[in-house]
C-alpha cells in the first residue's frame, strides 16, 4: 500500500514553504487575534456550560443516562440545522452573525440560572435550553471558519488552522479541567431573598453567570473587528471567481433557497474528489475525539482503577500531544506533506488504541499485586496519550487546510456546515453503539473494533486518493497523445 503523495494537492513552490508565515507573524494581524480570542474565549466557556449542566444531571439513579440526554441535547442540533445556518451565513455578514451569536446564547445561559434558581429538580428546562445554544452555535460556527480566509493571507492560512485547532483543544482542557472546578471553588454556595421568596444558589450555579459575562466579552472583541475586514478572500483572489447561483437574490423565498443551497453545498463537496475526502475525514476525526472523551471515564475505571473523577488524566496528555504538535505542525507539513502526514497519523492512531489495553495486560503480567496502579504503566499510559494526541493532530490540521483550500468562496460556509452536519450526525450512533457494546461485551474488545475500523478507513483514504492521482496521470497521458498525433498530421500536411 503506497502513501499519497503531494500530487493531488495545490502546487506549491519551495520558496512558498520557506515564506510560509510564523505562528508570530499570524498574531501580529490584529483582526485575525481578535477573532482567534473570541473563539477561544467562546469555546472555553461552552465547555465549561456543558460541564455544569453534566454535574447538574449527573445523579443517581439514572446519571449516565441523564448525562448522555445532555450531551444529544448539544449535538441533535448540527444534524437538521448545520446545513441550512451555513446556507444562510453565505449570503449575509459574517461579521453581524459572530456578534449576535455570542449575544443571544449570552441570554440562554441567564436563562439556565434562572431555572436552576426556580426549580433545581426539574431538568428539563435546561436540556431545552442547551438544545437552543447549540442551534445558535450553528450559526456561529461556518461563520467563524469562513472568515478566517478574509482576514489572513494565504500563507498564514495554515498556522491560522493550527492556532484555531490549539484554541479547540485548549478550549476542552481548560473548560471541562479548570474553570468548571475553579468557580465551584470561588464561589461557596449561598442564598438571598427576593420579592418574598429565598433562593439557593450552588457554586456550580454561578458558571452559567460567569459564562454569560465571558460572552459579552466576545461581544465587544467582534465589534472591535472593522466591517471591511470581511469583504475580502485572500486566498482566492488570484483565481477563478466562482459565481454565486440565483439563489442568493430569492431571500423571500427562504426555505426553497435553503433547500437548493443544501444540495449545492453537497455537489460543490461531490464535485472535488479532495473537498470531499477532506470532508469524510474530518467528521470521522470530530466523532473520535467525542468517543474518546465519552470512553475516558470507563478507561480510567476499568484499566486504571481509578475513580472517573481522574479523566484528566486521560485528556490532559492527549491535549498536551495535540497542542504541541499542533504549534510544530507548519514545519510537519512542509518535510513530511499532508495527505502523507495524514496517513501517518491514522496508522499511529491505530497503534495506540490498540496498546492502551495492551498495556493493562503487560501491568498485570510484570507485577500482578499492583498491575496498572504501578508507575512504571501509568508512565506507559501517559505517553501513549501524547502520541495519540500528537497523531490526532496530524490528521486533523493538514486535512482542514485542505478543506479551507479546495472550498470555493462563494459556497465555503455551506461545505463547513455539511462537514459539521455529518460529523453530528456520526456522532450519535457512534457513541450509543459505544455505550452498549462497553456494557453488554467489554472495554477492550470495543477499542479493538475502533483500532481496525481506523486501519481500514485510512486503507481506504490512500486507494480513494491514488484514483485522484490515476484519473490526472490519464488525463495528462490523453493530452500528450492528442498533442503528439496532432504534431503528427501536421508533419504529414507538410510532406504532403
Amino acid at each position: 500500500m503506497s502513501i499519497p503523495t503531494e500530487q493531488t494537492e495545490k502546487p506549491a513552490s519551495s520558496e512558498q514553504q520557506a515564506n510560509m508565515a510564523s505562528f508570530r507573524h499570524v498574531l501580529k494581524n490584529r483582526n485575525f487575534l481578535l477573532l482567534w480570542m473570541a473563539q477561544l474565549i467562546s469555546l472555553t466557556i461552552l465547555n465549561a456550560a456543558n460541564f455544569g449542566l453534566i454535574v447538574l444531571v449527573n445523579k443517581p439513579p439514572n446519571g449516565a443516562f441523564m448525562a448522555g440526554l445532555a450531551i444529544i441535547a448539544f449535538t441533535l442540533p448540527a444534524i437538521p440545522f448545520s446545513a441550512i445556518a451555513g446556507a444562510i451565513v453565505d449570503r449575509i455578514d459574517k461579521r453581524l452573525v459572530l456578534w449576535v451569536s455570542n449575544l443571544l446564547r449570552m441570554v440562554t445561559m441567564l436563562l439556565m440560572f434562572v431555572s436552576v434558581l426556580i426549580d433545581r429538580n426539574n431538568v428539563w428546562p435546561l436540556f431545552g435550553l442547551m438544545f437552543l445554544t447549540s442551534l445558535i452555535g450553528q450559526f456561529f460556527i461556518p461563520a467563524e471558519g469562513s472568515s478566517i480566509p478574509l482576514l489572513v493571507g494565504e500563507r498564514e492560512l495554515m498556522p491560522a488552522l493550527s492556532l484555531f485547532n490549539i484554541s479547540m483543544t485548549l478550549s476542552q482542557a481548560i473548560g471541562f479541567l479548570v474553570l468548571g472546578s475553579l468557580v465551584t471553588k470561588l464561589f461557596p454556595a449561598f442564598s438571598f431573598a427576593l420579592g418574598g421568596h429565598t433562593f439557593h444558589v450552588e457554586s456550580t450555579d454561578m458558571l452559567f453567570v460567569i459564562v454569560a459575562v465571558m460572552y459579552i466579552v466576545c461581544v465587544g472583541l467582534i465589534l472591535a473587528i472593522p466591517k471591511k475586514a470581511f469583504q475580502g478572500d485572500h486566498v482566492h483572489k488570484h483565481k477563478h471567481k466562482h459565481q454565486q447561483d440565483d439563489a442568493y437574490s430569492a431571500a423571500s423565498q427562504a426555505l426553497h433557497t435553503l433547500w437548493k443551497d443544501m444540495v449545492t453545498g453537497w455537489r460543490i463537496v461531490r464535485a472535488d474528489r479532495l473537498l470531499f475526502f477532506s470532508v469524510i475525514q474530518l467528521s470521522l476525526v470530530g466523532v473520535l475525539m467525542q468517543l474518546i472523551g465519552e470512553l475516558a471515564g470507563t478507561f480510567v475505571q476499568q484499566v486504571l482503577n481509578r475513580p472517573p473523577e481522574d479523566m484528566s488524566i486521560i485528556l490532559t496528555p492527549a491535549a498536551v500531544g495535540l497542542v504541541g504538535a499542533s504549534i510544530l505542525m507548519t514545519r510537519f507539513v512542509e518535510k513530511v506533506g499532508r495527505l502523507r502526514l495524514t496517513v501517518i497519523g491514522f496508522i499511529a492512531l491505530a497503534a495506540g488504541f490498540i496498546l492502551l489495553p495492551g498495556l493493562q495486560w503487560l501491568g498485570h503480567f510484570i507485577d500482578p499485586k499492583h498491575g496498572t496502579e504501578s508507575l512504571g504503566i501509568l508512565l506507559g499510559v501517559i505517553l501513549v496519550l501524547i502520541i495519540l494526541g500528537v497523531a490526532m493532530a496530524c490528521v486533523n490540521i493538514p486535512t482542514q487546510t485542505l478543506m479551507q483550500e479546495r472550498a470555493p468562496e462563494s459556497g465555503r460556509a455551506r461545505v463547513l456546515s455539511l462537514q459539521f452536519m455529518i460529523y453530528s450526525a456520526g456522532t450519535i450512533p457512534v457513541l450509543l453503539f459505544a455505550g452498549a457494546f462497553t456494557t453488554l461485551i467489554g472495554f477492550t474488545p470495543l477499542i479493538f473494533i475502533v483500532a481496525a475500523s481506523l486501519l481500514a478507513f485510512c486503507w481506504w483514504g490512500v486507494h480513494y486518493i491514488q484514483g485522484v492521482n490515476e484519473n490526472k496521470a490519464n488525463a495528462v497521458a490523453e493530452q500528450e497523445q492528442k498533442q503528439k498525433d496532432q504534431s503528427e498530421r501536421t508533419d504529414h500536411e507538410d510532406e504532403g
